[in-house]
């Protein structure tokens, strides 16, 4: 019989074994295992081998078997609950020490050790009951088969290349559910696993077929780490000895019932039926159905209050993972809406985190390229001068000293290209149970903040240059004046005149680089950083909470959004009006003519391109600054348009008059014009003459203009009669 062979063989297996441990016993520097306590890995969801009972302990064949060897052997066990796939990783990688059952394969020796084998099964191909294409192993070439990904079916399919569609699932569950729905044509699985899933899901329409797969027949084992011979002489002599002592049978009648003798061949059947069992078996089959209908009973009771546990329990992880999975997406969507660049480093400095504003900064394309790297090394690794920047100096890391957050204002970051930028940053750190297990660093590129600095410090040093020069000037003319007494009394109207003009134009210096100081300051961060989250907790409220919002409270976000891009927008005029006066001229000659209708088709929209009538004169090429100039084009077509668009004639004629001393250009429009008496505020800084309903717009536009033809040396004007259009006009000074 099969079982008194399984028997003998294990006899003389503990045999061996004890022959070993006598001889390592008497081996110095062999560790006994005795007394030791092994981590064991075991799944929540393989009736019946391993599962969890009412109370949440493990339990099922393979796991009290285990636990049966390992007394035996005098270890002590400590289990720890997980994922197949999981688990599996976990023992090749040394964090458990065992598993309880694995089918062994050649794949799986590379990667274990294995125990004697302690059971032995065989797969069966499962079918929808209206297939008929699939009855053999020969029958699933090129046909699409689902196993559960890290089964020893999987790894036997693709080795003996059985089909090329094999498609893997997380769960056997999975795996039926699929092949039910007609997502695949068979799935290949244990026949007791099969039918026991078959069983607990209700699904009728799946049928095993009756061919007999030899090339799956599987030996189950206990499997340890590759190497641990001492752990694996333990388990194997456990084993050994509950095999010979009768508790194998006990838990494999608990679990799986007795054990199935080995097949007789039908000459010996029909014998043993014709004259000594056929009156003995019918009574035994009778007994035997009495028995698993009882059987049969209990089991399913318990099984169905496991089916129960395990499905409020996987309702209440699926739901803990939808719960995770919206904090991560909301966090991630809230360092991604920031302008600063934003990362987050662990106690070696490795970088565990990053937001997309750093990765444009820092010119990374992808998170990959920095996670997990050091970040000091990566972008804080040298300073401005070429030396060497070491950890210990650094801001961010004394973060994890302190305990405390960290600020620098004027530092240098290096980009992935090799280059460096100014940067300003703050760094604090992330406590957890009292301790420093992380920092947060936000930094921004100040470079441009900087050079405008730089700008300032320097038209301020040229001022007092100024001053020194004409105050130096001054105290000659006064010298010349003392030896001539009689220029003196002439000239000392005028010198007292000059004295106070040049105080007076010192003062007003001395107040616009203030102002000048302040303004670039406030626009560059002090402004801008307030918009940003205006308009970015108004986008959050708007996406988060727009269920909770009635009409009136969406509309009032709606004119704070609006309202702050509109600051925004005088914010951009501002700084553009600002730079015009520092910007370096760059003279060219320039076709006026070709400029003029460059700019229309580009600011003009289909709509306007085809409903206004343009009329460009042949306009005179000029020697001027391009870019500035374009923008005076931009300006003025762009009121032009935006004031017609609602008359009924639409139509801009630009043209350009000859004077004594200078070229004097022309757009007119036909549009809402203005009332002349307020002409001379039509240049002032957000000085408008409309309702903001009526035409958007800063105020800013033709300030701009004014201020870039005043550098030409022109002059600006304009006139205009309502509602009849308007015409404005600059010149430029014939060189």
């Amino acid at each position: 019989m099969k079982y008194d062979r399984l028997k003998l063989f294990s006899l003389l297996v503990l045999l061996l074994i004890a022959t070993i441990r006598l001889a390592q016993a008497d081996t110095p520097g062999v560790r006994s295992a005795s007394g030791k306590a092994i981590l064991l890995g075991s799944e929540a969801d393989y009736p019946p081998y391993c599962s969890l009972d009412e109370h949440g302990e493990p339990t099922g064949f393979a796991v009290d078997l285990f636990k049966a060897a390992a007394q035996a052997a005098n270890l002590q066990v400590e289990i720890q609950i997980g994922p197949w796939l999981a688990l599996k990783e976990y023992l090749a990688e040394g964090q458990i020490e065992a598993l309880p059952i694995v089918a062994r394969s050649a794949e799986r020796e590379a990667l274990y050790d294995f125990t004697i084998p302690y059971l032995q099964l065989h797969s069966a191909i499962f079918v929808r009951n209206n297939n008929n294409d699939i009855h053999t192993l020969a029958d699933l070439k090129g046909k699409e088969i689902l196993v559960m990904k890290g089964d020893i079916a999987e790894e036997t399919l693709r080795r003996e290349q059985i089909s090329e569609f094999i498609v893997t699932t997380t769960t056997f569950d999975e795996a039926f559910l699929k092949l039910a729905a007609g997502e695949a044509d068979a799935v290949v699985v244990q026949r007791i696993i099969g039918l026991k899933i078959i069983d607990r899901l209700g699904l009728k329409s799946i049928i095993p077929r009756q061919a007999h797969l030899d090339v799956f027949r599987q030996e189950f084992c206990f499997a340890v780490k590759k190497g641990d011979e001492q752990l694996l002489a333990g388990l194997n002599e456990g084993l050994a000895i509950v095999m010979a002592d009768g508790r194998f049978n006990e838990i494999y009648g608990a679990w799986l019932g007795p054990l199935v003798s080995e097949e007789l061949s039908k000459a010996e059947i029909l014998k043993m039926v014709l004259w000594i069992l056929l009156p003995l078996t019918a009574v035994l089959v009778l007994l035997w159905i009495v028995f698993l209908r009882k059987e049969v009973k209990k089991r399913t009771r318990y099984l169905n209050k496991e089916i129960v546990r395990h499905k409020r329990t996987w309702e209440e992880l699926q739901q803990q993972q939808v719960q995770l999975k919206k904090s991560e997406a909301q966090i991630r969507l809230l360092l991604n809406s920031t302008a600063e660049g934003i990362y987050g480093i662990d106690p070696q400095g490795d970088c565990t985190f990053i937001n997309k504003a750093a990765l444009e900064v820092l010119g990374f394309t992808d998170r990959s390229q920095v996670i997990g790297r050091n970040m000091h090394q990566l972008i804080h690794h040298t300073k401005t001068d070429g030396s060497l920047y070491g950890s210990g100096e650094c801001e961010i890391h004394r973060a994890f000293n302190t305990g405390e957050g960290m600020h620098k204002d004027d530092d240098v970051l290096w980009r992935s290209d090799g280059t460096s930028f100014s940067a300003e940053y703050y760094s604090y750190p992330i406590r957890q149970n009292g301790e420093t297990t992380g920092v947060v660093v936000t930094f921004w590129d100040i470079t441009e903040r900087k050079k405008a600095e730089g700008e300032l410090l320097n038209l301020k040093r040229n001022l007092e240059i100024e001053v020194v020069q004409r105050t130096v000037e001054l105290e000659e003319k006064v010298h010349k004046l003392d030896k001539s007494q009689q220029a003196m009394l002439y000239m000392v109207e005028d010198l007292n005149e000059v004295t106070n003009t040049m105080k007076e134009e010192r003062r007003k210096l001395e107040l616009s680089n203030q102002e000048l100081d302040a303004f670039t300051y406030s626009v560059s961060h002090d402004l801008r950083a307030p918009l940003r989250a205006i308009n970015g907790y108004s986008d959050f409220l708007l996406e988060d909470y727009s269920d909770k919002l009635d009409g009136e409270g969406k509309r009032f976000l709606q004119i704070i959004r609006n309202s702050a891009s509109k600051m925004d927008r005088l914010i951009t005029d501002m700084l553009n009006l600002s730079r015009i006066s520092r910007t370096e001229m760059r003279m060219a000659a320039v076709d006026m003519g070709r400029v003029a209708q460059t700019i229309f088709q580009e600011i003009a929209t289909a709509e306007d391109q085809n409903s206004f009538d343009l009329e460009v004169e042949e306009l005179p090429t000029v020697l001027c600054d391009y870019a500035l100039m374009k923008q005076v084009w931009i300006n003025l077509i762009s009121n032009a348009l935006k004031y017609s668009g609602k008359s009924a004639v639409k139509k801009i004629q630009i043209g350009s008059q000859k004077a004594e001393h200078e070229l004097v250009f022309f757009v007119k429009d036909f549009g809402a014009g203005f009332d002349p008496k307020y002409q001379d505020r039509l240049f002032g800084v957000f000085q408008r003459l409309h309702r903001e309903e009526e035409f958007k717009g800063t105020g800013v536009g033709l300030a701009i203009v004014q201020r870039i033809i005043h550098r030409h040396g022109g002059r600006v004007w304009a006139e205009s009669e309502q509602p009849e259009g308007a015409t404005f006009f600059f010149s430029l000074p014939l060189k």
